[in-house]
């Protein structure tokens, strides 16, 4: 090799680990020179190169998060990163319940959890299923499922249900914050404060009031104890074709509001005439709008009835059971 000033390279040494021969692949220990420009060349001088030598280049455990600790342990224990970092990671996933789940009145959740730290998160049915088969962490982690009320008032039973499993399963009742989550009250599914659902899993529109509800479409039947006989949006004088004219929003026929009148509110005849409008149209846009705002502010919101608790049935995978 050319001559090389003093200042233009380092002598440094390596362990194995982190360089090889560039010809032959081989890892290398010893000192090495590391020049100014960054290649790096194996010997202690330049006048006694050995070969150049190229960085090797680490598999990346994805399952290991970096930082200082796990990097030492993987240093230390390079078999058993090397294994950990192999496996498949567990996918998280939050299950929804189908409209046949709310015929049933339930529907199951699928948990992992890690042994050694009680992490726990939701997953889906497939990985639950083939949690055995895939290469998944299952010296670390086991998977289980539990059956989660979706009845009216299904907080009470859902909380039951946890407290029961937390002595099994340590931080299972913390980690469902929400136990009423899906539940379904007088036909509407509350996901959030500002999100609801039908069953079927169709968005109802937000500007909808808080009070819409099923309602009850039978003479003499009720199917809803919170509304009175035979009302609904399918007799409403705000209906226009699945279309609430008071809240501008698609509606269901077999739904309710507090803002219901009878399609045969005012059978009396129009006045027409010039200092006179139509009297339909009015009582529809302007009239009948401003009592039903005030109404709707000052009214309080129903409180669902409530029902007693089915029990519930616990499912495992890998331990539990």
């Amino acid at each position: 090799m050319a001559y090389i000033p003093e200042n233009k390279y380092q002598v440094l040494y390596t362990g194995g680990r982190e360089y090889k021969f560039k010809l032959t692949n081989k890892s290398y220990i010893g000192k090495y020179l590391k020049l100014s420009n960054g290649k790096l060349f194996a010997g202690d001088h330049p006048s006694r190169i050995i070969g150049p030598l190229v960085p090797i280049r680490k598999k990346r455990h994805f399952n290991i998060r970096p930082g200082v600790n796990n990097d030492t342990y993987s240093i230390l224990q390079p078999q058993i990163a090397e294994e950990q970092g192999n496996h498949i990671i567990i996918p998280s996933y939050t299950q929804q319940p189908s409209a046949l789940d709310y015929s049933r009145g339930y529907f199951k959740r699928y948990l992992s959890v890690r042994l050694n730290t009680k992490q726990y998160q939701e997953i889906s049915r497939d990985t639950f299923e083939n949690f055995n088969i895939k290469n998944y962490d299952k010296a670390n982690n086991r998977v289980f499922s539990i059956e989660w009320s979706l009845n009216e008032n299904n907080e009470p039973l859902n909380t039951k249900t946890l407290t029961k499993l937390n002595y099994q399963l340590p931080g299972i009742f913390n980690f469902f914050p929400d136990k009423s989550q899906f539940g379904l009250k007088r036909g509407i599914v509350n996901l959030s404060q500002t999100a609801r659902i039908y069953p079927t899993g169709e968005a109802v529109p937000k500007i909808l009031p808080a009070a819409y509800q099923i309602g009850n479409t039978q003479v003499n039947t009720i199917n809803n104890p919170e509304v009175p006989e035979f009302q609904h949006c399918g007799n409403c004088f705000f209906n226009k074709n699945g279309h609430c004219k008071k809240w501008h929003a698609n509606i269901k026929s077999n739904y309710w509001c507090r803002t219901w009148e009878n399609l045969e509110y005012d059978n009396s005849p129009p006045v027409v005439g010039p200092d006179h409008h139509n009297h339909e149209e009015t009582y529809g846009e302007t009239d009948v709008e401003t009592n039903m705002d005030e109404e709707v502010n000052f009214e309080e919101p129903l409180e669902s009835p409530s029902q007693p608790p089915t029990s519930p049935s616990f499912e495992g995978r890998s331990g539990y059971s």
